[in-house]
């Protein structure tokens, strides 16, 4: 099972938010719960673009060898 690109993007954020929410619970400092949301944000949304640039290569290759075969 296959989610889009934006649902991957929403639920890694969700769960980021969630786990804040467990941390501020638990009684967390603020600074320790913004630092760990701003690290996860940045590196989780990274490496979620990042993985999904093969897919997005392939389907640009795809488009040039439809329109191609249409020449």
């Amino acid at each position: 099972m296959s989610f889009s690109p934006r649902v991957r993007y929403l639920l890694l954020n969700a769960a980021v938010l969630t786990a804040c929410a467990i941390e501020f619970v638990r009684g967390y400092p603020w600074l320790v719960i913004l630092l760990g949301a701003l690290t996860f944000f940045f590196i989780g949304n990274l490496v979620l673009y990042l993985s999904g640039s093969k897919e997005r290569a392939v389907r640009r290759q795809q488009k040039r060898k439809y329109w191609a075969g249409q020449a």
